[in-house]
């Protein structure tokens, strides 16, 4: 049975050809990374460092990319729900270790912590990928939206009660463009996701008058069926008008964010100091920056989380707005070239998985910069190869690996 099953899933040997168009961006994210985090600490290199656990679960990663080029893509779509199953299995195993910072999303392996909802977006990505190359037609087009939705927004569920709202956004966010490449009409899309809409309108009865008259418009404009019409347009309504005890069952910590996103001079001292140290440390860097090791706000310690969600900041002050740009085009290159090659593969398992990759690069490399100035509140998500975070590094060299993988294998 072992054997049967690496002869029919494991390549050997395996096709470790890379693509250096893509590995020399990751490498410069990385090298970045690395530089940064040894300027914290540069004359006491040690594994309990932060570069020092960083490099180690470099080299991890580093394994698991050669690892994964020995594994025949099919076992990706053929176990699928498999890992799926796992992946829960093990974000509610979290809840019996104790919690750290006040949230339990860790195990504890000896001296490692890893946090398998980091993981977990690759196989969501799988699942849903799985679920809509199977369906054999989008007849019943609201009831597979439903169902691929739910395959996202259980574990999304889970991960919220850990804390993590950011891990949560993003198993919800990969789906959505996975949906539009697999061929769903915008106008479909948009009766599943108003309601969350209305939700955030719901706060001001002015914008929510607004969205109740946009929602009419778009019904007017599309004429669907007249049940179906009234369905979307109470349904919407009821999620308004529900948005209060949602924020009520939020913990004070994400109110806070929330608000202070609104306007964090109301908090300068409190949920608002990181947004405004981070503009400051940004603000001082000016177009070169003030050099590696020199930036005041983040060695004087006046800028909190420097290493993991606030990193683009201290990019910013030490190397300049020629520093951001630069992570910018590497994240940019990284994504188009996903994208191009989600295109070119015939897989239609392959091209949604690369789709729902590129859509989690791009949903982390825009909030994380954007929170860092202000355009988004502070929701945790750190910066995809360059933030510190061991599971969180490996989760995006898996990211990678797959992609490789279905390229060399010519997955078909």
């Amino acid at each position: 049975m072992i054997r049967r099953f690496f002869e029919r899933y494991i390549n050997f040997p395996a096709n470790y050809h890379l693509s250096f168009t893509i590995i020399i961006p990751v490498i410069f994210l990385i090298g970045v990374s690395l530089t940064i985090l040894n300027a914290s600490n540069p004359d006491n290199f040690s594994l309990s460092t932060f570069v020092g656990k960083q490099s180690v679960w470099l080299g991890i990663s580093i394994f698991f990319f050669i690892l994964v080029q020995s594994i025949k893509p099919h076992f990706f779509y053929e176990y699928a729900y498999v890992l799926y199953g796992v992946l829960i299995f093990l974000i509610l195993l979290t809840y019996l270790y104790s919690p750290i910072g006040g949230s339990a999303r860790w195990i504890h392996l000896g001296g490692f912590q890893f946090q398998p909802s980091e993981v977990g977006k690759m196989l969501v990505v799988f699942t849903i990928a799985k679920y809509l190359t199977d369906l054999r037609n989008l007849k019943n087009v609201y009831q597979s939206i439903t169902i691929g939705l739910l395959l996202c927004i259980i574990p999304a569920l889970i991960v919220f009660k850990q804390p993590d709202l950011g891990t949560a956004l993003v198993y919800i966010f990969a789906t959505i463009p996975m949906l539009v490449w697999r061929g769903y009409r915008l106008y479909n899309l948009f009766v599943v996701f108003s309601p969350i809409v209305s939700i955030l309108a719901a706060s001001n009865i002015v914008i929510f008058s607004v969205w109740v008259g946009i929602i009419l418009v778009v019904l007017f404009l599309s004429q669907p069926k007249l049940i179906n019409g009234v369905w979307v347009f109470i349904s919407n309504i009821t999620f308004g008008t529900v948005t209060s005890i949602i924020w009520n069952n939020l913990y004070t910590h994400q109110k806070n964010r929330i608000l202070t996103f609104l306007d964090p001079n109301n908090d300068p001292t409190g949920a608002g100091y990181q947004i405004l140290q981070s503009k400051t440390a940004i603000g001082s860097g000016g177009l070169f920056g003030v050099g590696l090791g020199q930036g005041t706000q983040t060695h004087l310690r006046f800028l909190p989380v420097k290493n993991s969600d606030f990193i683009i900041s201290v990019i910013g002050e030490e190397f300049g707005l020629l520093g951001i740009f630069s992570i910018i085009f590497c994240f940019g290159f990284i994504i188009y070239w996903m994208v191009n090659f989600s295109q070119i593969i015939r897989n239609q398992f392959a091209s949604l998985s690369i789709i729902g990759f590129a859509s989690i690069l791009f949903f982390h490399s825009l909030v994380n910069m954007g929170m860092a100035v202000g355009l988004f509140p502070v929701t945790g998500l750190p910066l995809p190869f360059i933030s510190y975070g061991g599971t969180f590094l490996l989760s995006m060299v898996l990211i990678l690996a797959v992609t490789q993988n279905f390229i060399n294998n010519n997955f078909k």
